[in-house]
Order: structure tokens, then C-alpha cells, then sequence
């Protein structure tokens, strides 16, 4: 759907947009389906886990499987897709009976992802701004308040997994995004959802079913904590093969007590990593915390916030140069040698917890994933393929305002950037989906989303290009943003209607710096072109 007009005019949608898929039931999800039935959609909400939450679903038994070591592919990063035997009809069930017990959970678990959150895990006051928290709530909440609070919001629209709700299909995943064509124009019109239920029929059987469903766009509200990041360290691949139950990744970490008196490393200084240190503090033995040196100062204050509550008596080491290959022992790991970055040598750890975050990965668009592109390389114009979104899943390419897929605009992302406050942030990406969608607002023309995108990269720059951290916005930035859209869409409202969007109904984090709204000169921002925001 490459426009090819190079004008500065408004990007012309092929098709009218009133049918939406909206991939996964998070706040993001939630909030998005929210926003599309305001303005009158169809929608349709897939939601692979048995209820909605995202990230806020907790299971105590139920844990991720040990994460690739080196790490998958940017296409099957997530999950592998399961598609359904050549030359069927479908819909198409296959049913399977007289299987292990363990085996019907582990497909299960496989399917609906355990989510990477642990027990004593707290989070600083997220909040929906139709549903305040009560009076005197205190500002770190706790996991299992906020499993039941997003549910309580999904209730409040009908959403949960007990309303019977036509319009929202749980345990149901997407595994293949396709374009729609007209028979007659063979033009394309929209796309097609290849979806895969998993539904469990006993304690010894279960069943799949696949169907397809079309739409004119689609809303990725999928989360970016789904494909595990394992470092590129020599000698942790073999430290992994050989004792796989030692090394884990962050995302399986449950309770301290597994770690009870023994030496544990975590690597990684990031919010998983200072946390779970902290937690371990006191119940393991001794906790060490290897931090990797960062200059990029997106990341620097947070990072000095996050090193600022470890405890004193966890020891913080530098950056991990190379496992040395383990000598043939019963010891386990603990024979094993480390080598620091310093020069420095390690040994005698029971344990290692691989805080090392998460990659993108959309294994329902693989088409729009190319792997063989290095950091700042791009698809030849000359080709006439598509510009990826996804290449080593550090990133998210080719989108405007970190929402719209320049190469096909129908496809709308929610949530994907770091260092924002999601259940906020959610509020008004979802209200710029829905707008432009439904032509109560315009983008610009495809050359010049192009043009600011471009000028968003900065592939002339040392400190510019497709990299990680790409995606990061940061308290300042997400600020200014919201000031942005807000601006954006209020206008846009005047010209071709539609509600305005209330800004005052937000509010920042009390720890945040509220002096933090930056002036449309100070972003660079043309005050006649609002659409033309270059981050």
C-alpha cells in the first residue's frame, strides 16, 4: 500500500477502515478497544493468555520455558508459529486425547506465554484515568493489586474473560498476518488474521482450532517483554548446555526462595536486575550484580536511579568479558571461571539470573522481518520491497510517531516504545489510532512520514541510526509527546470533527519532574505541519 505520490498532501487511505483487529488484551489492548467502540468500530480482540492483564497476569506454577542461549531469530523470537496442516479447510479442529498430563500444560504454557512478572514485584502508581485508585492508595503497588485492578477495568468495558463477550476471543493467538485482496480489482483491501485456539478438554486432552478472520486494520497491543535477550558473551552458550537449570533468565524468577544461601550472580543493571538484587538481599548468600558501563544518556539516570536502591552489601562488578569453559566437574557452575571487562577473575557463583531485558518480535508478520540486514542498512528503494520492521528485534523500524507503519498505515502499534508509563501513555496513542482511522485526523503524505523518520534516524550522525534504545522515550520525551498528539488531534478535530481529547485529565508520576513539557520550538516541531513530529 506504497504511496507513491511525493507531495506533501495527506496520506490517502486504499480502503474505508471500520473493522479492527486489536492483538492483545494488556492495558494497551484494553484501552485501545475502549477508544475504537467510542468511535463506532467493529473490533475484535485476540488475546493468546486465558484472561486479560498483559504482563499483570502472575502465575506462581506456571513459569516461561529457559530461554534460548544464543537467542532465536527475530521471527520465531516470541514463539514459533503453529500453523495448520496443508490443504485443510478451515475452520480445522485437531484433537488430541489420551496425552500426558504434563504434556496438555506445557502446550498450554507454550501457547499463552507465562508472563515475566514475579511475586513480590511492585509498580508506582500506573492508573487508568476513568478508574482513580482509591484515597491513600500508596504509590508502590503491589503485583496482585494490579492483576485485579486491570481486570476490574477490563470488567468496567466488558472485556474479562467471564463476560461472555462476542467481540473478544482469550486463548487465541495470532500466527500469520496476510494481506486481502479483491477477486475482481486484485487490489489489495485489507487483511486477513490466520488465528489458533488452544482449549483444554480435560486434564489429559485438548484441542486446536484454526479460522481466519479479515479486517481493515490492525492494533499491536502485543508488549515487548515476550522474546527473552541473552547476551552475545563467549562461553555462556556452553555454560547454559551443560547446566541449563542454573542459568535462567529473569522473565522465569518467581521467588527468592529458590535462592536460598547460595551465591547468585545476576547480569544486568537495568529494573529487573536492581530488583531482583534487592529481593535476594538477605536470602541468598551473596549477590553480585554485574552492570554494563552505558554513555547513552537516555538510559543514564535511570539506571542511576534503579543502582541507587541496591543494597549495600550486594556487590556491584563490571561487565562480563567471557565465561571461561568449565572444567569437567560436579560442581556444577561453581568451578567455573568469569572474566571481567577490568581484567579482574570471578569464580564460585551457584547460581546466574540473566536480567538482560527483551528483543521485538512479531512472528505473525513475517514478512515485514528481515534478519540479514546489519544495524544501519536498509532495503534498497530501487527494489520495491518493503522497508522491515523488525531485522535483530533491538528495534522497531519504518513507523511514524512510533505508531504507524509508514510501509502499510492500517497497521498501528501500541505501547512499543521504553521508558514510558504505559497504562498513561496508552491513553492518547490509542485516541490517535482510532482518529486517524476513522479521517477525524490526517497523516502526512508518505514521502514526508518518510522524510521525518529518516531525519529520526540519522544515519549521518555517531550518535544516530537504528540501535538499541531506539524505541526509548524517557519522562521528558513521553511528556512532550503527549503534549504533542494532544495538540495534533484537537486541531485536526476542528477541521474534519470528532471529540477533543482532554489533556488535564492526565497526570505525571509524583517522582517524576513536572516542569518537564517542552515547547513545540523546543522539539523542532512546525507549528502548521503538527504531523511532522520528528521522533
Amino acid at each position: 500500500m506504497r504511496e507513491e505520490d511525493t507531495s506533501l498532501s495527506a496520506y490517502e487511505f486504499q480502503w474505508p477502515i471500520h473493522k479492527v483487529a486489536i492483538i492483545g488484551a494488556g492495558a494497551g489492548g484494553l484501552i485501545a478497544y475502549r477508544e475504537f467502540a467510542r468511535l463506532g468500530y467493529q473490533i475484535r480482540l485476540f488475546e493468546r493468555d486465558s484472561m486479560p492483564g498483559g504482563n499483570w497476569h502472575y502465575t506462581e506454577d506456571e513459569t516461561p520455558p529457559d530461554a534460548p542461549i544464543p537467542n532465536a531469530p527475530s521471527y520465531e523470537a516470541d514463539f514459533r508459529p503453529h500453523l495448520p496442516p496443508e490443504n485443510v479447510q478451515l475452520p480445522f479442529e485437531q484433537i488430541f486425547n489420551d496425552v500426558e498430563e504434563q504434556m496438555v500444560l506445557e502446550v498450554k504454557r507454550d501457547h499463552r506465554s507465562p508472563k515475566p512478572i514475579w511475586n513480590g514485584l511492585n509498580a508506582t502508581g500506573p492508573k487508568f484515568r476513568e478508574l482513580p485508585w482509591p484515597e491513600h492508595t500508596p504509590i508502590d503497588i503491589n503485583r496482585s493489586h494490579l492483576e485485579r485492578y486491570v481486570r476490574a477495568f477490563a470488567s468496567y468495558h466488558s472485556l474479562n474473560s467471564n463476560d461472555n463477550n462476542p467481540n473478544i476471543s482469550y486463548n487465541t493467538r495470532v500466527e500469520r498476518v496476510s494481506k486481502r485482496y479483491d477477486i475482481q480489482s486484485q487490489k489489495q483491501t485489507g487483511w486477513s488474521l490466520l488465528l489458533r485456539q488452544f482449549i483444554q478438554t480435560g486434564h489429559n486432552s485438548y484441542k486446536i482450532r484454526w479460522w481466519e478472520e479479515e479486517f481493515d486494520a490492525i492494533v499491536v497491543a502485543s508488549g515487548r517483554f515476550n522474546a527473552p535477550n541473552t547476551p552475545l558473551i563467549p562461553g555462556l552458550e556452553q555454560w547454559a548446555q551443560l547446566f541449563p537449570h542454573l542459568i535462567t533468565h529473569s522473565r522465569q524468577y518467581r521467588r527468592p526462595d529458590e535462592f536460598y544461601n547460595q551465591s547468585v550472580l545476576i547480569i544486568g543493571g537495568s529494573v529487573s536486575g536492581t530488583e531482583i538484587a534487592e529481593e535476594l538481599n538477605g536470602v541468598a548468600r551473596k549477590v553480585f550484580l554485574s552492570v554494563r558501563s552505558s554513555d547513552e544518556s537516555i538510559h543514564a539516570a535511570p539506571r542511576k536511579m534503579h543502582l541507587s536502591r541496591v543494597p549495600e552489601n550486594v556487590s556491584i562488578i563490571p561487565e562480563i568479558k567471557s565465561f571461561h569453559p568449565l572444567p569437567d566437574s560436579e560442581q556444577g557452575i561453581q568451578a567455573g571461571i568469569l572474566e571481567l571487562v577490568n581484567g579482574s577473575s570471578l569464580k564460585g557463583f551457584d547460581r546466574i539470573i540473566l536480567a538482560t531485558g527483551y528483543r521485538y518480535s512479531f512472528p505473525f508478520f513475517p514478512q515485514y522481518t528481515n534478519i540479514l540486514l546489519r544495524p544501519n542498512e536498509t532495503v534498497p528503494i530501487e527494489t520495491g520491497r518493503p522497508q522491515p520492521l523488525i531485522t535483530d528485534g533491538t528495534h522497531i523500524r519504518s513507523l511514524h510517531l512510533s505508531l504507524f507503519y509508514i510501509e502499510e498505515p492500517t497497521i498501528g502499534f501500541i505501547n512499543m516504545n521504553t521508558g514510558i508509563e504505559t497504562f498513561l501513555y496508552s491513553e492518547f496513542t490509542a485516541s490517535a489510532l482510532a482518529k486517524v482511522w476513522a479521517g477525524q485526523a490526517k497523516l502526512p503524505s508518505a514521502k514526508e512520514m518518510w522524510d521525518i523518520h529518516w531525519q529520526h534516524v540519522n544515519l549521518d550522525s555517531t550518535d544516530g541510526g537504528y540501535r538499541r534504545g531506539f524505541m526509548a522515550l524517557g519522562a521528558e520525551k513521553q511528556a512532550a509527546m503527549i503534549r504533542y498528539l494532544v495538540g495534533w488531534l484537537n486541531q485536526e478535530a476542528v477541521k474534519y470533527g470528532g471529540h477533543q481529547v482532554d489533556e488535564l485529565l492526565f497526570s505525571l508520576r509524583p517522582s517524576m519532574d513536572t516542569n518537564v513539557f517542552l515547547t513545540f520550538s523546543q522539539l523542532n516541531l512546525p507549528s502548521d505541519r503538527c504531523a511532522s513530529f520528528p521522533f
